[in-house]
């Protein structure tokens, strides 16, 4: 018995096919976990793409409702500017008449003031009547541009989301993994008057008309022509205050509506600026559970070399849940250099991608007093800087993006 013991412990055979044994299970176990960390690094590669494609998409839907209102402000504008040209030759004419009136009571020029009269009085008449009938047709059309800004701002937040949603779930670039994603805010800004909505509101009628008679009269001004300049001055001064008394017959809150223009104030007196959070949009996509389809090859190679089980697991682990969030911001901005009046009168509206920053409505409101008090006090400069980093959070850190 003594000798098969002593036997036992001095065999070797097999010890060779026993290192190899466990050789194999740990190079097997460090191929599938690098396979595992490609399919994660893909995962989360695709994942951001689908977000940020989901918030361009929608800032892009956001721009595109901005350049729309700065078109039907111009239709405003030529509208308006059609009625208020022959309203001004109306008037125009209703003083040469007026002045041929006077000099029929002079005796050398009352034959000749006469017979001017006769040819003006038909001409007069017809100008009123098609002024009036023009100014019917800027009624219904003013009208109806009326409701189509207001379709705009309340509709294009709506098309955003849509849109959003679309180059997120439903394009084969992104889907697997990404299963689904939205868009906030779902229907626009917050609105000074109420609501939300695209951040406009409305502007004077006699800016629409200040805007037509000022590029009438900077186009008459800048005509080339042999006459001389002093003639070419009087008549611009003439044709400028038959255009103010024109206005005063066109910009009727009865006949024209007011334009639209980017706000001035929020609701608590702040100014608006670009790069504020009304014209930011800020997109979250889902992702699949990375455990199925050929994103769990890695872990199941690893439960091979396990041996099936899942030892090695830890609280970390159940934090994978996060990696199926992928967050994105983007916004709509003025592309120029214009003066805010300018920025829904030209079409220079664009979209692009930004650093996601989290909201500053989802931080207590104590939280953001403290940190804008921090900031420039010498040590306590520091936690205003530590607020910036907290601002700068993303769980695409976390989730090793």
């Amino acid at each position: 018995m003594g000798r098969k013991q002593s036997g036992l412990i001095e065999e070797t055979k097999g010890a060779m096919m026993l290192m190899s044994l466990f050789m194999a299970l740990l190079l097997i176990g460090a191929l599938y976990y690098i396979l595992g960390v490609g399919d994660a690094v893909i995962y989360r590669r695709i994942m951001q793409d689908g977000a940020d494609a989901g918030a361009y998409a929608a800032s892009v839907m956001g721009a595109k409702g901005m350049n729309l209102h700065v078109l039907l402000n111009v239709v405003m504008a030529v509208t308006a500017g059609i009625l208020l040209v022959i309203r001004s030759v109306e008037v125009l004419l209703e003083i040469v008449i007026g002045i041929l009136y006077g000099l029929t009571a002079t005796v050398v020029l009352a034959a000749k003031a006469s017979a001017l009269i006769a040819v003006l009085n038909p001409v007069e008449s017809t100008v009123e009547r098609v002024g009036d009938a023009v100014e019917q047709f800027v009624r219904v059309a003013h009208d109806a541009l009326d409701v189509a800004h207001q379709a705009v701002q309340h509709g294009y937040p709506l098309l955003a989301e849509a849109r959003a949603v679309d180059a997120m779930a439903f394009q084969a670039a992104y889907d697997p993994p990404v299963a689904g994603g939205f868009v906030v805010p779902l229907l626009g800004s917050r609105l000074p008057s109420g609501g939300r909505g695209l951040p406009i509101e409305e502007d004077g009628v006699g800016i629409l008309c200040d805007r037509v008679s000022d590029g009438l009269n900077n186009r008459l001004s800048n005509v080339s022509s042999k006459v001389p300049r002093w003639l070419l001055k009087f008549l611009g001064d003439v044709v400028g205050q038959a255009l103010r008394l024109g206005k005063r017959r066109t910009c009727a809150d009865e006949v024209v509506e007011p334009p639209r223009r980017v706000i001035e104030n929020r609701r608590d007196g702040t100014q608006l600026w670009l790069g504020h959070e009304e014209f930011q949009y800020r997109a979250y996509a889902i992702g699949r559970d990375p455990h199925e389809n050929h994103w769990q090859h890695g872990e199941r190679g690893i439960r091979i070399a396990q041996g099936g089980v899942t030892n090695g697991r830890n609280v970390a682990h159940q934090a994978h849940v996060l990696g199926r969030l992928a967050f994105a911001q983007a916004e709509y901005y003025f592309d120029g250099t214009e003066h805010k009046a300018e920025w829904l009168w030209k079409q220079k509206w664009r979209a692009r991608l930004r650093r996601f920053r989290i909201s500053q409505d989802w931080i207590p409101s104590g939280l953001l007093g403290a940190c804008a008090g921090a900031r420039g006090r010498g040590s306590l400069d520091r936690l205003a800087g530590l607020c910036e980093v907290a601002r700068d959070f993303s769980i695409n850190a976390v989730s090793a993006h």
